[in-house]
């Protein structure tokens, strides 16, 4: 308890705390209750007591040495009550131990000044500030129950700082002694005693300052310091004794005058000022403080006389308090002190009525000009030591104003001089002290004057305005918490505030006794009058906050923003406190203006977005709170959730809540349940709980409540109330459990409280909250009231205070809020949210689905709802790539731990592995692995591993090695466990790697095509997969023989299968084997030596060797069959020697199902497999050529005929000659090469067989030799054969089969690239006949196979545009290959792959866009270079898919429908689009190369030359222009800046050709013969025959010269017409004029492009002026896109033949200019395409065309790169 030091105690150094919190931590006596203790047991030792007798010996003898150790402590410590000695002991025994301490020490229990501890509290600023800031509100002193007040605790700062050595209160305490004997004399003699020399003291100290003249009037003089202290501690003792209001009044009246003039003589005086060591002015200001706290002291004591409050008195105290104020923030505070220097007159700058808003911006920015002043180190140290004293008095002022507020009602200019002081304390650093003073005094406002909340909420709100915005605003309100949380000042301020708008009633608030609940004179409504109260508060504070965000500007908004982010962060830190309950009603009117902002209609995007941002945000919070409260396990809370009742039987020796019975922790007996508990298993301190006489919390609680009711029920019977109390009876026969756990939270505010009425409100505010949710609260009015006042009550009843620890509170706190109706709003929020996904704005959707994925990470449950599910697949398929993929993270992050989740949303999630997006694509892929290997039952795992390996040939290269990982992870990597277990008896396959191969071979059964399982093995056998760093250092050799090794064991595990399949004797055998034996074949495909065992190579060829004798001839075993040849074929080099009767029995099986076998496939393995025998057996050529002659001799004798057998002769003879190649040049015998020629020639003879079953046959054989014999294929009669099948005008069939050879053959010389060493030879032969193999410019290739490529590479690509897809498709894969070889230059292949790009067909499309994407990599020139090419071909390629007239282009030999004039239907066109658009996003992040395109495709319309089809491709190429997907300003900038070039290069010369040919053409048919026929000679006008001059904005000067006769031209050409007829054309005229007439409508086209992008992109003339194409982008400028279709109109497609065609043509084309002047604007008002009025109104639209000719061309016409003209007239074209 003592301290050496000179500051305060670290023991009681707490933020936040007063001395009432601290003292029950402090190593001090705990008194008993008669005593004014709370405990009722009194320790003096270490360990508890099991005695609870205070009279025993060893605890009276202690007596004297209590009354010293009380002499010397600040007992207010000790929370006495004055009034202890009054209650009746009830239970407690006779206090003799008070008695003995009294005996020692009469002044014991003395309360008048404070103890040698605590005037050492206020020394210094730091102690100061830790001990008064209190966790609530310090607004008040410490109160005592009874309703007079005590400011002892908190008045009596420093007085004891300039004290001199004689003590005067000592004084005092001599003085009680004289009254105090052993015979007790009477209290009233005491009190008069009291009264009279307090009197007489007042009287001499105002005699003091008195000094009387002549007149009536004394004259005043100005105390010492140590007077006015003495005088305070005077009136403070007086308060303590409850007389000062029996004062005489005409004293204290003479008093406050007296004290008044102190004050008055101060005025004007700053501390600041006081640069030297004079004190003077110090004195002065502390002297004035201590007279208004004298005065305040006095004036805010209950029933006082009302004529002591004098109106100039108190404003006096309130201006000198401001400016002091003022002073001691620009002391605390160097920025304040800058910003706000002192003038002349002592009053701070900009302190009149301007907003200073701009005086507190961000700290950092504020400019700290801190003023620099010589000072000696003494002077500053005593100034500092000063500002401490007027910083303290001031903190104690506060409080005494905020009492004076509920005593005398002030006018309402001191009320708001009071708020503008006190609110500007937040605006100021280091005063955190005083700023909780303020909190208290503004909140007592807020309570008394009603009439001033909405301006106290304005203020509010301009306070947060001024504060600084930032994320990291200081928070220095430091909670009751245990990990000292902290919030801003003015959020504690703001929840204050609303506490205070309860509105509890003042005579509740005012007195102890407890009948005065039954006296209140409010109604059962009230308490729901006071919750709407609590409700119009919130909702006009926030109402005002998002008014202000709607009104302000984008940077103010951000600020606003930031500002309401730290409020809701704030109340959500407070949320569930139990000091706090106001944050749940502001968060809840908070969310509700936000569900309004937010919703649907709102269309206000920055309030929407930062709407969903905080309700997400406090959706979180409700959420998490929902699942704590769902999880907790304490038993208070347990009791709450749960349906039973707390008091059925439990087990006699175990703990009632953990069941446990273990001796380490005692267990405490409930006097009421009978149950055991463990103190912390209650949530109480062990120390705490008495070893006898404890109830548990509950039966504490409804003791407590029973006893409140009993109270009510007889109060209202004895004052009449029978009828309520009968209805009370009624209701609270049966007491809730929520009932008994409110009564616990409200015993812990009433009984660990502070000593203001803080805790009042709080409790109150609870009771509003309950009264409002329950449906009996009318019945039950007076006893909410009753539970306000239980302490008064209750205590009588001998009920012991709550033991509940503050952790136990905050559990119970967050339990009771989950029946809240914030809580349940949760549901409202997340509706909204899940709403907002489907909005149109990607902001609302990105932030709707951050707001809900915070939401699934705090509970991922939440995505097992039904709405919630809906919502986020509806977002998998968002056009976003970015949310689409956010979905999908939504998803993934939770499917480890909650495998339901995922179970749920496979099959959307499976869906997006085929996504156009590629990091969408591989998130759905992870997605379903986690889902896989986090639950080994998964049950859709084999659909799972189907979805994704469909994705295994992904054009994106990342995709496909996270797939060959994914499986790997699946089946080839080694588990990290031993494999003990085998498959079964005998096996040396481990149980696991059996597992593994049965997912494998489920999978394979429902896949139809098992190269997509070839790929992955082969990659994970070569651990293809890993990264590139991975790459680069090398593969393990370890992990590379792992994989291989365990590949080794399913080859052994599907051999093994296959015969146990095969010992079942079922029907299905074939059936039941075929999967596995295709897994055999996968596995043999990727590396055969995973057949060859080491221990027996020959094992897998001799088991599988007696499946070759099956006699079914279904489908299913000639699959059976094909893989085993297969397989038997793959092993067979690798194998040193067969057992000869195997090679024989194969040899004969083969030769078998060679003859008789129906299916052919089974035909072409069975022959390869005999070719591969031969040479293994080293028998030669002697079976093969056997069956070539078996074959040759069927041939000729079957003829024609049998069309079956001679098909499949032709189609074994092929084969035999391709697989039997090797072993017939090897086999000696002369006439091979006569024998392949024989056969070529039966094969011609074959293809002139009318049947095309023979024809395809023929082809196919022709094929297989060719394979084997390829320099045949540079004769000239086999190329014409294959020319004349590669033809357009051939059947399909003879098509597909020629490019499926040449893929064959392809295929084949890539896998034996640099394995067949004869290749070379085969060259050099083919050279010296004679052969000219062609090479292609740049490919430098001589190579057999590229000379071949070449010389029919034209034909081949010629297909590739096939009306048939199926031929397209084979075309395009011959494509793929021959790139992939390099056998052709690149650039020939472009245009093609570009009409490729526009396939319907979608297989197609992706494979060519895939060809053009890697050579744009390799060859961004070339690929550039014939982009507009290929456009043309994609407009020729979409004509022919309609068409079947002949196309004039006869490489492609596409067909162009005359019917359609040149149009294409839109599902071509739309595929068109589609494919342009994806060339032009391979291009468009390069601006040359995007320019370059754009460029190439403008220029087609420069010199257009005539043909059927050139102005349907003029019309394509514009729509396709149109619809280009610009992502960035400068690309239709540049776009209508190339139209532009073109436009002003040959518009002026164009029109000047037209009108002179039309002018001649009028002058020269004036000439008629005899015979009507009207002679024309062409006029050679210079006019015609010059550029118009055309300047770089594109103006267009026209002498009026050349145009002088045009109009009269006109006119005559009209007049002729009307008397003499149409002039005719001359065969030259026409074509000069025709020529002219499709440049014209080529312009047309441009101009109409430039008009649709200037609209849809909101470009006006100045801005397309200002482009300049070599100027660099400027970063961040947005492109806005309107959707507004194009429609091209109605154009000519065919030449003008007539003199009035071609009239008609100049005249649109004449108007199409004038179009062109028109702004973008003009059309954006009107979309309809309305004629915009002419100036001439009234006239027909004929005269309007004539009146439009004269002006236009009268004139000098100015065009600009927009065209704007300078005259503005024009009318739209129709």
């Amino acid at each position: 308890m003592s301290n050496s030091g000179g500051g305060a105690p670290r023991g009681i150094s707490l933020t936040n705390t007063v001395h009432s919190e601290v003292a029950p931590c402090l190593p001090l006596p705990s008194l008993p209750v008669f005593c004014g203790a709370h405990d009722q047991e009194l320790r003096l030792f270490e360990g508890p007591s099991n005695l609870r007798s205070l009279n025993r010996n060893e605890v009276l003898n202690q007596a004297s040495k209590i009354a010293d150790l009380l002499g010397a402590t600040d007992i207010s410590y000790l929370n006495l009550r004055a009034e202890a000695t009054t209650l009746p002991y009830g239970f407690l025994e006779p206090p003799v131990l008070h008695n003995e301490v009294l005996r020692c020490n009469s002044d014991a229990f003395e309360y008048i000044s404070p103890g040698p501890i605590k005037q050492q509290f206020y020394s210094g600023m730091l102690s100061e500030k830790k001990l008064f800031d209190h966790n609530m509100s310090t607004a008040s002193p410490p109160r005592d129950v009874g309703g007079s007040h005590n400011h002892q605790a908190d008045h009596v700062l420093t007085n004891d700082k300039f004290k001199s050595s004689s003590r005067k209160p000592k004084v005092k305490k001599r003085g009680t002694d004289e009254f105090l004997s052993s015979t007790a004399p009477d209290p009233i003699e005491l009190q008069d005693a009291s009264i009279r020399d307090f009197s007489e003291f007042l009287e001499e100290f105002c005699g003091r300052a008195e000094i009387h003249t002549d007149g009536d009037d004394a004259e005043l003089l100005q105390l010492p310091l140590s007077d006015l202290r003495l005088l305070v501690n005077e009136i403070t003792s007086v308060r303590a004794k409850k007389i000062l209001q029996l004062i005489p009044v005409d004293i204290l009246a003479r008093l406050l005058r007296v004290l008044d003039h102190q004050i008055h003589r101060a005025e004007g005086l700053s501390v600041n000022e006081c640069e030297s060591s004079d004190s003077d002015v110090v004195s002065s200001v502390c002297g004035a403080l201590e007279s208004i706290h004298a005065a305040l002291a006095i004036m805010a004591y209950n029933d006082m006389p009302k004529q002591l409050y004098k109106e100039e008195i108190i404003e006096r105290i309130l201006e000198f308090s401001k400016h002091q104020i003022g002073d001691i923030m620009s002391a605390r505070d160097p920025v304040y002190r800058a910003l706000h220097k002192p003038n002349e007159n002592g009053t701070l700058e900009g302190d009149e009525d301007e907003e200073p808003e701009a005086d507190f911006g961000p700290a950092n920015k504020r400019r700290r000009t801190i003023r620099s002043a010589k000072v000696k180190k003494s002077s500053s140290n005593r100034v500092s030591a000063a500002v401490n004293t007027i910083f303290q008095k001031l903190c104690t002022i506060l409080i005494f104003l905020k009492d004076l507020l509920t005593i005398e009602r002030l006018s309402d200019s001191c009320i708001l001089q009071l708020l503008k002081t006190s609110l500007t304390t937040f605006l100021v650093d280091n005063i955190q002290l005083l700023q909780l003073k303020a909190i208290g005094l503004i909140s007592g406002i807020f309570y008394s004057y009603k009439q001033h909340r909405t301006y106290v909420i304005d203020e509010v709100l301009q306070l947060l305005l001024k504060l600084p915005s930032s994320k990291r605003m200081p928070r220095t309100y430091h909670l009751p918490d245990e990990e000292q949380r902290q919030i801003q000042m003015v959020t504690a301020l703001l929840i204050q505030l609303v506490h205070s708008s309860a509105n509890p009633p003042d005579a509740l608030k005012q007195t102890s006794n407890a009948s005065i609940i039954f006296e209140v004179s409010v109604d059962a409504s009230y308490p729901i009058k006071c919750h709407e109260a609590v409700t119009e508060t919130c909702c006009l504070f926030w109402s005002r906050v998002l008014q202000r965000f709607t009104s302000i500007k984008t940077q103010d908004a951000s600020e606003l923003k930031t500002m309401m982010e730290n409020l809701v962060r704030d109340l959500l830190t407070t949320l569930n406190l139990p000091e706090y309950p106001a944050s749940a009603p502001l968060l809840e009117v908070l969310c509700v203006l936000l569900l309004q902002n937010a919703g649907p209609k709102s269309k206000d995007i920055a309030a929407r977005s930062m709407a969903i941002d905080l309700l997400g945000t406090i959706a979180v919070r409700l959420k998490h709170d929902s699942v704590l409260y769902r999880k907790e396990k304490f038993c208070i809370v347990q009791e709450l959730i749960s349906t039973e009742n707390f008091e059925h039987a439990y087990p006699n020796d175990f703990c009632a809540v953990c069941m446990d019975g273990r001796v380490e922790k005692p267990l405490f007996l409930c006097q009421g349940c009978q149950r055991l508990f463990h103190a912390d298993c209650m949530g109480v301190r062990e120390h705490e709980v008495p070893t006898r006489g404890w109830y548990c919390q509950f039966c504490h609680c409804k003791k407590q409540l029973l006893v409140l009711q009993s109270y009510c029920n007889s109060h209202c019977k004895d004052d009449g109330k029978k009828s309520y109390s009968e209805k009370t009876s009624e209701v609270t026969d049966s007491i809730a459990k929520v009932e008994l756990v409110q009564q616990m939270l409200l015993n812990y505010l009433q009984d660990g409280g502070s000593t203001d009425d803080v805790h009042f409100f709080i409790r109150w505010f609870y009771l509003c909250l309950w009264y409002k949710d329950d449906p009996h609260s009318r019945e039950k009015f007076y006893c909410y009231l009753a539970r306000l006042k239980s302490n008064d009550i209750v205590r009588n009843s001998g009920i012991v205070s709550s033991l509940l620890t503050r952790d136990s509170v905050k559990k119970i706190a967050l339990a009771l809020a989950q029946n809240n109706s914030f809580s349940r709003g949760f549901d409202k929020i997340l509706h909204l949210l899940l709403v907002s996904l489907r909005e149109n704005s990607p902001v609302i959707r990105t932030k709707a689905l951050r707001a809900v994925s915070l939401i699934v990470e705090t509970d991922p449950e939440v995505l097992c709802d039904k709405l919630v599910q809906k919502a986020v697949e509806g977002r998998f398929c968002d056009s976003s790539i970015s949310v689409r993929e956010a979905a999908l993270e939504l998803v993934g992050r939770h499917i480890a731990s909650h495998p339901d989740v995922g179970l749920k949303y496979f099959e959307k999630v499976a869906e997006r592995i085929k996504d156009t997006g590629v990091s969408v694509r591989k998130r759905a892929i992870r997605i379903i692995r986690e889902m896989c290997l986090s639950n080994s039952n998964f049950s859709e795992f084999t659909r799972a591993c189907i979805e994704i390996i469909s994705r295994v040939t992904d054009e994106e290269s990342s995709i496909q090695d996270l797939i060959c990982k994914t499986f790997h992870e699946f089946w080839f990597e080694e588990p990290s466990g031993s494999q003990g277990r085998l498959f079964g008896d005998g096996s040396s396959v481990p149980l696991e790697v059996a597992k593994k191969t049965e997912q494998i071979v489920e999978m394979l059964r429902r896949i139809p095509n098992h190269q997509l399982l070839v790929s992955v093995i082969k990659r994970n056998l070569a651990l293809d997969f890993l990264p590139q760093s991975a790459k680069a250092a090398g593969v393990n050799p370890v992990s590379l023989a792992s994989v291989h090794k365990r590949c080794e064991l399913m080859c052994k595990f599907l051999l093994e299968r296959i015969l146990q399949v095969e010992e079942m004797n079922n029907e299905e055998v074939e059936v039941r084997t075929l999967p596995y034996v295709l897994l055999l074949h996968v596995f043999c495909a990727v590396d055969p030596t995973l057949c060859t065992p080491a221990s027996d190579p020959s094992q897998f060829v001799v088991t599988l060797q007696p499946y070759l004798k099956t006699q079914a001839d279904s489908r299913t075993v000639a699959k059976l069959l094909e893989s085993i040849i297969f397989i038997i074929d793959s092993v067979l080099p690798l194998l040193r020697k067969l057992p000869q009767n195997v090679v024989e029995e194969l040899e004969q099986d083969l030769k078998q199902m060679i003859v008789r076998h129906p299916f052919l496939t089974v035909v072409h393995a069975c022959i390869k497999g005999l070719c591969s025998v031969s040479k293994v057996a080293g028998k030669g050529s002697a079976v093969v050529e056997y069956l070539v002659q078996l074959f040759l001799k069927r041939l000729d004798n079957l003829g024609f005929d049998n069309k079956q057998q001679v098909g499949r002769s032709l189609f074994c003879l092929g084969l035999l000659i391709r697989y039997g190649n090797a072993l017939l040049s090897t086999s000696g015998s002369n006439n091979r090469n006569i024998d392949v020629k024989n056969s070529l020639n039966l094969f011609k003879k074959y293809l002139q067989a009318e049947d095309f079953v023979l024809k395809v046959r023929s082809l196919q054989a022709l094929g297989y030799v060719l394979i084997a014999r390829p320099e045949y294929m540079l004769e000239k009669d086999v190329g014409k054969i294959l020319e004349a099948t590669l033809s357009s005008g051939t059947d399909v069939r003879l098509k597909m089969q020629t490019l499926q050879n040449i893929y064959e053959y392809l295929l084949d010389a890539e896998s034996q690239m640099g394995v067949d060493k004869t290749s070379n030879n085969v060259v050099g032969d083919s050279v010296d006949v004679g052969q000219s193999v062609p090479v292609a410019a740049g490919a430098g290739d001589t190579n057999i196979c590229g000379g071949i490529i070449q010389l029919y590479w034209d034909n081949i690509l010629g297909r590739c545009l096939d009306v048939n897809e199926q031929v397209r498709q084979s075309a395009v894969k011959i494509v793929e290959i021959v790139l992939r070889q390099g056998l052709v230059h690149p650039i020939t292949c472009v245009p093609y792959l570009i009409a490729l790009e526009t396939d319907p067909l979608e297989a197609t499309s992706k494979l060519a866009h895939h060809l053009l994407m890697n050579m744009n990599e390799k060859y961004p020139a070339f690929f550039e270079s014939r982009l507009g090419d290929g456009l043309q071909m994609s407009f020729l390629f979409i004509s022919s898919m309609v068409g079947s007239s002949e196309n004039p282009n006869p490489k492609a030999q596409i067909k162009v429908p005359d019917s359609m004039k040149g149009k294409v239907d839109n599902g071509s066109f739309t595929y068109a689009r589609l494919g342009v658009c994806r060339i032009y996003k391979l291009i468009r992040g390069n601006r040359l190369s995007r320019n370059k395109f754009m460029s190439s495709v403008v220029r087609k319309f420069d010199t257009p030359s005539w043909n059927h089809y050139v102005v349907p491709f003029l019309m394509y190429c514009t729509e396709i222009l149109a619809l280009l997907p610009f992502t960035q300003p400068e690309e239709p900038l540049y776009l209508i800046y190339a139209i532009n070039r073109v436009i002003q290069v040959r518009s002026g010369t164009l029109e000047a050709n037209m009108k002179s040919f039309l002018h001649s053409l009028s002058e020269d048919a004036k000439v008629v013969h005899g015979n009507g026929m009207t002679q024309q000679r062409l006029s050679s006008d210079p006019t015609c025959n010059h550029a118009i001059p055309v300047d770089l904005n594109g103006t267009l000067r026209l002498e009026s010269a050349d145009l002088s006769n045009v109009s009269a031209s006109m006119d005559q050409n009209t007049h002729y017409q009307n008397s003499y007829g149409t002039p005719d054309l001359t065969q030259d005229d026409l074509q000069k004029i025709q020529a002219d007439c499709l440049a014209a409508t080529a312009l047309q086209l441009l101009m109409k492009l430039k008009r649709h992008l200037k609209i849809v992109y909101s470009l006006n003339d100045a801005r397309c002026q200002e482009f300049s194409p070599n100027e660099p982008p400027k970063p961040g400028e947005a492109l806005s896109r309107q959707s507004i279709p194009f429609n091209i109109g109605q154009m000519h497609i065919d030449p003008p033949t007539t003199y009035q065609e071609v009239l008609q043509r100049y005249q649109e084309f004449k108007n199409a200019l004038k179009e062109d002047t028109i702004d973008y604007a003009v059309y954006t008002a009107n979309i309809k395409r309305r004629a915009p009025p002419s100036r001439r109104g009234g006239k027909s639209r004929c005269r309007d065309d004539d009146d439009d000719d004269d002006d236009w061309s009268s004139g000098v016409r100015r065009l600009s790169n927009s065209g704007r003209r300078s005259s503005g007239r024009g009318r739209q074209w129709l």
